[in-house]
């Protein structure tokens, strides 16, 4: 059964302001900005997907190995996949959903993270986003990573707990941190229902995967709780040189 969250008491006012606003504010591309669709086709085919030969744990291109340098040195509690290379476009699109819910954006990532799923034939039991801290989603309003994991949980048919995995303790932002400052930056910040993850195999969704930093202390905190198995999808994955 499909746990409710507290927040969706006012979902379905946040749906009626969606659609308001879309009558009053027509469409335009997340991506390019030309009006008539939240993503458009030209836009989508100049997505940059993640293809073999990757990384068997974390989903990063690799050449004439199983894993990258550094699953291999410490496999991650994680096993991760990326739709697409956090570039062109794509940037615009996340950044758009970052400071406005926008649902039919959402929903399209969502589909894309279900062909991915799919692609993989992982048999997730619980899908949960990568949880904002409580002052964070109070000042946004949302939880842009929420939004995509309802949708492809919904399409997939695999409960989603938006409450299963909570951020217990303000972090500050991972932009301009080095891999070893993010992870010291999130360690530690996660903390898991073992009523609602004990025994799952849990699938985390987010938006972007950069270092890993953030889903691997995400896994921490679940297989601590009592979870069998953690899954990550991302939409996209950042490119460089801790990409």
């Amino acid at each position: 059964m499909e746990t409710i969250s507290p927040h969706s008491g006012s979902r379905w006012v946040r749906e009626w302001l969606d659609t308001a606003l879309s009558v009053l504010f027509p469409h335009r591309c997340s991506g390019c900005r030309r009006p008539g669709t939240v993503f458009c086709a030209t836009c989508a085919q100049s997505l940059l997907r993640l293809a073999p030969p990757i990384c068997a744990a974390c989903g990063k291109s690799v050449t004439g190995r199983a894993l990258c340098r550094d699953c291999g040195e410490r496999p991650p509690p994680v096993c991760a996949r990326s739709y697409a290379l956090y570039q062109g476009p794509l940037v615009s699109a996340l950044l758009h959903m970052k400071y406005r819910p926008n649902r039919e954006l959402a929903e399209l990532m969502g589909t894309w993270l279900v062909d991915l799923y799919r692609g993989l034939r992982w048999q997730a039991t619980l899908v949960v986003p990568v949880p904002l801290a409580d002052k964070r989603r109070r000042h946004r309003g949302y939880n842009q990573s929420a939004l995509v994991a309802s949708a492809l949980a919904t399409t997939i048919g695999v409960p989603h707990d938006e409450e299963a995995l909570h951020r217990i303790r303000e972090t500050r932002s991972q932009v301009g941190l080095d891999p070893a400052d993010r992870s010291f930056n999130v360690r530690g910040a996660f903390e898991a229902r073992g009523e609602s993850v004990r025994g799952k195999t849990v699938l985390v969704v987010d938006d972007l995967w950069t270092t890993g930093a953030t889903l691997i202390s995400c896994a921490e905190a679940l297989l601590t709780a009592g979870a069998n198995q953690v899954l990550g999808l991302t939409v996209a994955r950042a490119r460089g040189r801790w990409g």
